[in-house]
């Protein structure tokens, strides 16, 4: 059995483990000794040896969450990944948007307008009333969608925001 030294995370020395020389380096260890220590001084492995401190660095605080970034993403995602509406599974990416906002117009122009619309599990078929219907509620879940976002923000602005939040209130 060989000794090896330790370091946490951080690189500091956290002891010693116990290892069969012939097998594999315990994680984060090494053969060689740290170095003496007196009062607040720590070692820290440095990848090639270890290294001695005065004290213990401060740990660095954590990033702050990129907010504007994770709710914009959360947004998309929400927007994009489809909506039920009168009973109709609707696509929402962008291309599906683009689509029944072309079709809303042709059909505010043709009393007569009738389409096999392709919605998520297959086609269906609608009248001049129901594609115009679909593509104001498709652009009213939408609008939902950015209304969210804009209140995350909100939140981000008065600093009540929270990872909860995030998940919460999209519309469906």
């Amino acid at each position: 059995m060989t000794t090896f030294y330790c370091w946490d995370a951080a690189g500091l020395y956290a002891g010693t483990k116990e290892a069969d020389e012939d097998g594999p380096l315990p994680e984060r260890s090494t053969p060689t000794k740290p170095p003496k220590l007196t009062g607040s001084q720590v070692a820290r492995w440095t990848g090639s040896g270890w290294e001695k401190l005065a004290a213990a660095p401060e740990a660095e605080p954590a990033p702050a969450p990129d907010w504007p970034a994770l709710i914009a993403a959360r947004r998309w995602q929400v927007e994009t990944g489809g909506a039920t509406v009168e009973g109709i599974q609707v696509n929402t990416d962008r291309d599906s948007q683009a689509l029944m906002t072309g079709a809303a117009f042709a059909a505010s122009l043709d009393p007569d307008y009738r389409i096999k619309w392709k919605a998520a599990t297959g086609f269906v078929e609608l009248n001049r009333d129901e594609v115009i219907g679909l593509a104001s509620k498709v652009r009213a879940f939408v609008q939902a969608c950015f209304n969210r976002e804009a209140e995350l923000l909100g939140a981000v602005a008065d600093g009540s925001i929270t990872a909860e939040m995030l998940e919460e209130e999209w519309p469906t």
